[in-house]
């Protein structure tokens, strides 16, 4: 049975994923997240597979792209119903290579090794039992195919250590709670006319295209994520590790586990710069603000489950 949390976590993702289904920009970037040279494959190497996307959220934009680069079918799951219509919107397109199925990830309604690929983003630490629902995307993945898993690192970088301060503040205090929830690209826009026209009026910019390239920082896209941040019931704290994972790979009869990471591209905002980091999530800069950072592993089921 879900858990109350997990229910009004479903209702805030819901909010904001529906925003990103709306823009163009942010679908189409989120969808250039999956390719096959991330994941390890061969071009193409995602034809005739069939897949399952748990917790797709509600615009699907990873079960959109398994399904424009050649799955065979694609088996999108999320709590409750209330977000098929959204996902519907995109994944129609694609007739009955495409199944929207209600559940959770901590009883997946479907039978020992159903899958070739297993790709579960970020879900787990929205859940009451991360290592539950862990060990049943392993028990739904075939011997032979792939489990995809995203997961937050343990919050001991700088940046996620305020992220944490702020998420309780945010739980505490209704005034900056009140001041999150109104955060997007517009009101960041107002604000910074605001300065502008205070500071413009005391001394003259400093550099060439100064204020454009501040205005260039905030965009909806990045106040999306961080109402993500502060809204969502739990994040455990990003209370996991990397050998936390590869331990929970191999007591499941997995084999070759692999972090992988990437130069996320298609930023506009201010996470353009975060990008190397997010490739090179050990180098000393990126530790320091992110910690074990956000931890994308994938490996083989070499067999059962024991």
């Amino acid at each position: 049975m879900d858990t109350a949390f997990e229910i009004e976590t479903r209702a805030v993702f819901d909010r904001y994923q529906r925003l990103q289904e709306d823009d163009e920009h942010i679908f189409s970037r989120l969808v250039s997240l999956i390719d096959e040279e991330y994941f390890g494959f061969d071009p193409g190497g995602f034809d005739g597979l069939n897949i399952l996307d748990a917790g797709c959220g509600s615009n699907a934009n990873a079960s959109y792209a398994f399904l424009e680069k050649g799955a065979a079918k694609v088996t999108s799951l999320e709590l409750g119903g209330d977000w098929m219509d959204c996902a519907a919107r995109r994944l129609s397109k694609f007739g009955a290579r495409s199944s929207l199925v209600g559940g959770s990830v901590l009883n997946l309604p479907f039978d020992d090794n159903s899958f070739d690929f297993v790709h579960c983003a970020g879900v787990l630490p929205h859940t009451a039992d991360p290592r539950k629902g862990f060990d049943e995307l392993a028990r739904v993945t075939r011997a032979g195919g792939h489990l995809f898993l995203t997961i937050m690192g343990t919050g001991n970088g700088v940046l996620y250590r305020c992220i944490n301060h702020l998420r309780e503040l945010y739980a505490s205090d209704a005034q900056f709670r009140q001041t999150v929830d109104n955060l997007d690209g517009r009101t960041a826009q107002e604000a910074l006319d605001w300065v502008f026209t205070i500071k413009n009026g005391h001394e003259r910019p400093l550099l060439h295209g100064e204020e454009d390239f501040l205005r260039s920082l905030f965009d909806d896209d990045l106040f999306v994520t961080l109402r993500d941040r502060f809204q969502a019931p739990t994040y455990h704290e990003f209370a996991f590790t990397e050998q936390q994972m590869r331990d929970w790979y191999r007591e499941n009869g997995f084999d070759g586990v692999r972090r992988v990471s990437r130069y996320t591209k298609g930023f506009k905002n201010l996470r353009r710069f975060l990008a190397p980091m997010y490739l090179h999530y050990d180098h000393p800069l990126a530790v320091f603000w992110f910690g074990d950072g956000c931890i994308q592993m994938i490996a083989v089921k070499a067999s059962e489950s024991l």
